[in-house]
């Protein structure tokens, strides 16, 4: 048989196509009929191999089409958590921020404890952002390492934010050395381009060394003609750290009159002894700022609004639900959000009686694991006054008579022993003369064994 002509050929196609588009688009062949066939090469399944290669090319168009559209219609999840929040996703705290400001711009220091995932980090990173005739500074804690990675990683700090680094390196380098002395201060250049500053002594650990770090706020501050603000996070590890830096920090700190301290926190106990022990350095040095959970009402209208800017809505009772749980927990509340977000995204119908439970099993599921490895390393008694806890109503007081003999608890020693230690390992925290499990979803969890 002869070869057809380009045009004939052509001609046969589009037959075939009209054909294909009329008998089986409906209902004869459905995608995934046809997704089988081609992974396993079955050109049999159809009428001539001009059909097959056809639809070769029209199934991988229209998915790769699909895929486009459903890329392009992705409405990002707007709850955010695990991570230092702001602008949109940042709820309230507007008291707190007027306070902060306020203590910031009249140089008071002051000292603020939360459990963590608390906010506080966000929070004191917004008031910086938001408080304008204020130089700022923020220096986490948790992973300095020793007393000369203190005084290294302070440095850094203070030569990046209360210098001057629109100047020759030469120039520089001796406004350094006049302040960081016999430190041998150092600047090169990053990868970047950018200058660097560093110490080149090795192990600062002497008194005179610490001191000079610590007093450079108040030796620079006469001539930046602006306040100070400078806020240390994790404060409680400073006694890891060294046990005689807090010392220093204190006779340092108390001769600088236009620079405020912020000190953060998340260990209670640790924290309070700093700052209200009578034996502490620290005694009565900074003001004491509260921080406690979020209100119903601000949450209720932040998360209201982020399911509807995002073109959804969030029925009432689920919300009161979810905000009866977290408890009004900052990173928790959050969390809860972006969980029941996602599942009114993927089409979940939210007045389904099994909703409810459907997203708080979900979270409690995936961090399972986590939790009962964290009860098996607990004592009898302790698993016994935690669960206590989860279960207790708002009138029932853990140490009534009422109470001991409902759930056999043990004496009032033993019950207080085991307080402290579950307070001492963050699992719970007492507030208003009440006991709290500070992780809500462990608390829910605990409701389940």
């Amino acid at each position: 048989m002869d070869k057809p002509e380009p045009e004939t050929r052509n001609t046969q196609l589009e037959t075939l196509k009209s054909s294909w588009d009329h008998k089986n688009t409906s209902s004869n062949l459905k995608p995934r009929t046809l997704a089988l066939s081609l992974s396993k090469g079955r050109a049999s399944n159809f009428k001539s191999p001009l059909t097959f290669l056809n639809l070769c090319r029209n199934f991988t168009t229209r998915n790769f089409a699909t895929h486009e559209n459903q890329m392009k219609k992705h409405i990002k999840n707007p709850f955010e958590f695990g991570k230092i929040v702001g602008g949109g996703q940042f709820c309230n705290r507007t008291h707190e921020l007027n306070e902060i400001r306020s203590y910031m711009l009249d140089s008071y220091s002051f000292w603020l404890y939360s459990p963590r995932r608390y906010g506080k980090s966000s929070l004191i990173h917004k008031a910086f952002a938001e408080t304008k005739g204020v130089i700022t500074i923020y220096f986490d804690l948790y992973n300095v390492r020793s007393l000369d990675d203190f005084c290294k990683k302070y440095a850094a700090l203070l030569a990046k934010h209360l210098f001057s680094w629109d100047q020759e390196v030469r120039d520089l380098l001796k406004t350094f050395t006049r302040y960081f002395k016999d430190l041998y201060p150092k600047v090169s250049f990053g990868t970047d381009g950018l200058p660097m500053f560093s110490l080149e002594k090795s192990n600062i650990t002497h008194q005179l060394d610490v001191e000079t770090i610590l007093n450079i706020p108040k030796q620079i501050n006469s001539g930046l003609n602006a306040p100070i603000c400078i806020a240390f996070d994790e404060f409680q590890e400073i006694k890891r750290i060294d046990p005689f830096l807090i010392h220093w920090m204190r006779s340092a700190f108390q001769q600088h009159p236009s620079v405020s301290y912020v000190f953060l926190g998340s260990e209670q106990s640790l924290m309070e002894d700093i700052f209200t022990s009578s034996n502490s350095p620290f005694y009565e040095f900074a003001t004491k700022m509260s921080l406690g959970p979020i209100s119903h009402t601000d949450w209720l209208d932040f998360i209201s609004e982020n399911f509807k800017s995002s073109g959804f809505t969030i029925h009432t009772d689920i919300l009161d639900h979810m905000l009866q749980i977290s408890e009004g927990h900052p990173h928790f509340t959050q969390f809860f959000a972006s969980v029941i977000f996602d599942l009114v995204r993927g089409g979940l119908n939210q007045s389904d009686p099994e909703f409810k439970e459907l997203w708080l099993n979900k979270i409690i599921q995936s961090q399972s694991i986590i939790f009962q490895t964290l009860y098996d390393q607990l004592t009898n008694i302790q698993r016994l006054i935690l669960t206590n806890i989860a279960v207790l109503g708002e009138e029932e007081e853990l140490f009534s008579i009422k109470n001991k003999e409902r759930y056999k608890l043990p004496a009032n020693s033993s019950i207080v022993a085991a307080i402290n230690s579950l307070i001492k390992q963050s699992l719970i925290l007492k507030k208003n003369h009440r006991y709290h499990i500070l992780n809500p979803v462990f608390k829910a969890w605990l409701k389940t064994i």
